[in-house]
């Protein structure tokens, strides 16, 4: 309904000034030929890789022999705006299905995250829902963390800009624009301020519970924190598979996370035999990263650069020079967004070399693509409904298909091989 607004906006305008029956006309037009054709583009740069179908059918295959527990488990951190618990639905509904996870425990598990290192106030919200197949061959494990309370108080100071004494003076609709950005606009402001180590450590807590136990080993509710060293988190770690999915904002706090979380570990390590095995699970292995409505080059304005920068050859290959002191093993990023996205940006090429810290091992494939559908505003050029484009990934289903089978290989999903145009990178 959202793709439709801009066409009621100018149908509006016609039938003010007298051309109602012109306007039904035209209107009707665009929206038949925008449920008629599908014209949004779809371009993937980067090398091939493999989905989380491919990953799953290994888990199938060890579990069958009896050799392992082997569970992939995913985290999802939202972006900008408020979040209730409950805000991946759609995202789990259509990336489920595809994977052919139709069976879900009746029960969700929920953790209120806090800081080990301050009081008990909470820092977020961890829900684990957990999905298989019939056989129960499969098994993912879903974190969907809620972090936006973090920010809500603070908010608090742009109430009046909204409330009856301002409000009124403004249009109907630019009130509406005033209230998203004074909601949305507002978090990556914040995050660069005072609230940004409570976001990190919600994340922090979110990734610790995601790599410390399997689903029955976490209660049906707590408020417990997690200790990076508690556990046998390096023998969980190389078992399991570890995907993250993130939102928006979401990008930027989740590589602040990672790089937070793997320094860490190198600076106990000395000190603790668990960090040190820990240090070397984390550089064996890989994360799979899928960034949609990126948002990392806006974020990156302003900042302090990586400490090691435009060395990735040298710590990531196994011939390179600094290779024994690589944080992760991969970090297997595909950048979501679209060009009539207002707030989500690809990655030029040397983004990574650039900007990101070398020692994280980032491999980047970037996909462009129209998430709403443009259509013709009567001959004055065509728009998009830019919200749609932030917000409208979660269903898009070539989206969908590539997290869940990838690119490059035989078991691409058709809607990919129909509807999208690869152009493969390959490393020198």
């Amino acid at each position: 309904m959202m793709a439709r607004r801009p066409a009621a906006f100018f149908a509006l305008a016609l039938l003010v000034s007298g051309c109602g029956s012109v306007a039904k006309g035209v209107t009707e037009a665009v929206l038949q030929r925008g449920e008629a054709e599908d014209t949004r583009a779809c371009f993937i740069n980067g090398p091939a890789s493999i989905g989380l179908d491919a990953i799953l059918r290994e888990q199938g295959s060890d579990r069958t022999a009896g050799n392992s527990t082997r569970t992939m488990k995913m985290l999802m951190i939202h972006g900008i705006g408020k979040h209730l618990p409950g805000y991946s639905g759609r995202l789990t509904e259509h990336l489920m299905r595809e994977l052919g996870l139709d069976v879900t425990d009746e029960r969700i598990k929920e953790l209120t995250l806090r800081n080990p290192l301050a009081g008990p106030e909470p820092i977020g919200f961890l829900r684990i829902i957990r999905f298989m197949n019939k056989s129960r061959t499969r098994e993912l494990l879903f974190y969907e963390l809620t972090w936006s309370e973090i920010t809500e108080p603070e908010k608090k100071v742009l109430e009046y800009d909204v409330s009856g004494e301002y409000a009124f003076r403004r249009t109907a609709l630019n009130n509406a624009m005033k209230e998203f950005v004074n909601s949305h606009i507002s978090d990556p402001l914040i995050y660069l301020g005072r609230s940004r180590n409570k976001i990190l450590m919600s994340v922090q807590q979110s990734f610790c519970w995601m790599t410390q136990g399997d689903w029955d080993y976490y209660p049906p509710v707590t408020d417990e924190t997690c200790d990076l060293a508690g556990g046998d988190r390096a023998q969980q770690m190389r078992e399991d598979d570890y995907a993250i999915v993130t939102h928006s904002l979401g990008s930027r706090i989740i590589i602040d996370t990672l790089q937070w979380i793997a320094e860490t570990i190198l600076e106990r390590q000395r000190a603790d035999p668990k960090m040190a095995e820990l240090s070397k699970v984390f550089q064996n292995k890989k994360f799979y990263i899928f960034m949609l409505a990126n948002q990392l080059p806006l974020l990156e304005l302003g900042r302090e650069p990586a400490a090691v920068r435009g060395k990735i050859d040298a710590y990531c290959e196994a011939d390179g020079e600094f290779y024994d002191q690589r944080m992760f093993g991969d970090l297997l990023i595909q950048v979501f967004s679209d060009p009539n996205d207002m707030l989500s940006y690809a990655l030029p090429p040397k983004f990574a070399h650039t900007y990101l810290d070398s020692r994280l091992c980032p491999r980047i494939t970037n996909i462009i693509l129209n998430v709403a559908q443009p259509k013709s505003l009567f001959g004055l050029g065509e728009f998009a409904n830019p919200l749609e484009a932030h917000i409208g990934y979660d269903h898009d289903e070539r989206v969908i298909a590539l997290i869940a089978h990838g690119i490059g290989h035989g078991e691409v999903a058709q809607v990919v091989k129909d509807r999208c145009t690869w152009l493969e990178t390959v490393a020198q």
